[in-house]
């Protein structure tokens, strides 16, 4: 029974995956507007939101750290919904995830992590500007990261970009006196300068790792799910330090916590008992369609025995 549904996901997979050999490279306009609209959107958001947290009275790094990743489980829609609620795929979840594709999300998820809270770092230091300005360094690290793991091709606009940013960068530190916010010492202001730079700098490396990492993909369901164990480990990764480094944590914090954990665990545990379900009810409806071929096939063999039976009666009687 496992045998024949893991066949039906990997025939299903590698369908998939030839039609994503043979995806054309230019994509729809519309999608392409959309999701740059929707990274633009999420990067001014992230470091506006962040920055109001610590303006506002916030302290803690852990906490803004924790907050970046805390809302992977909105990834379990995306990777369960397709397959038990609009029936529109047989492939089980997490089928084909195998122990590399699992030590490969939980080392990137840690990266991104720490990439998190070097953000929160020099964000809670650093004016929103210069933060952002920052960030845009990532650039220059991707482009040489990227030649070195996916073999990226240079091209001069890419070097033009990596030039001036890097100019952007210098001017950034040796005028870093007049932007100092007032009451912030030179030593903090570095330190947010290269927390920033840290960042980006761990962002540029997750970019090219994640895509080499992908080309063992099958299939956008996989995409979802180690996108779901990376958030999970960046989570326990903020979680962890909110505990080890005493940040305030109080009662209404620990009861918002458990009921988020709750609702995750019973959200969870639907979804198995969902599943478990199906399976029977799978196994079923198999196991009745063997049954009826074998009664069918049974009732042949009884029919051929009997006209065999009639025939040598017919041929007895005619020799008497």
């Amino acid at each position: 029974m496992s045998d024949v549904r893991v066949n039906a996901d990997q025939q299903e997979e590698g369908e998939q995956q030839q039609n994503l050999v043979k995806a054309p490279v230019k994509r729809p306009l519309g999608l392409l507007i959309t999701t740059y609209g929707c990274l633009f959107v999420g990067s001014i958001a992230s470091s506006l939101l962040a920055k109001y947290y610590f303006v506002h009275g916030g302290s803690s790094r852990w906490v803004s750290t924790w907050v970046q990743s805390a809302g992977f489980p909105l990834l379990l829609g995306l990777i369960y919904f397709p397959r038990f609620v609009f029936r529109t795929t047989k492939r089980r979840p997490f089928t084909r995830f195998t122990h590399r594709h699992l030590l490969f999300s939980v080392v990137i998820g840690l990266i991104l992590g720490f990439n998190n809270f070097l953000f929160s770092w020099g964000t809670s230091y650093l004016p929103v500007s210069t933060s952002s300005l920052l960030l845009s360094t990532q650039l220059i690290f991707t482009l040489i990261l990227s030649v070195i793991i996916v073999k990226q091709k240079v091209t001069f606009s890419n070097l033009n970009c990596v030039v001036l940013l890097t100019l952007s960068s210098v001017l950034l530190a040796l005028g870093s006196s007049q932007d100092k916010p007032a009451g912030l010492t030179k030593t903090k202001y570095f330190i947010g300068f290269l927390s920033t730079i840290g960042a980006g700098l761990l962002f540029a490396l997750y970019l090219p790792v994640t895509e080499r990492v992908y080309r063992s993909v099958y299939c956008y369901a996989m995409v979802m799910e180690m996108q779901l164990v990376m958030e999970f480990s960046a989570t326990v990764f903020a979680t962890i330090g909110v505990v080890m480094y005493g940040d305030a944590f109080g009662g209404v914090k620990i009861v918002s916590t458990v009921l988020c954990i709750w609702g995750f665990s019973s959200y969870v545990y639907g979804i198995y008992v969902k599943m478990k379900k199906d399976e029977e009810k799978e196994e079923e409806e198999e196991e009745e369609g063997h049954t009826g071929m074998k009664t069918v096939e049974d009732g042949g063999e009884l029919e051929l025995e009997m006209g065999m039976i009639k025939d040598d009666v017919a041929a007895a009687d005619e020799r008497v």
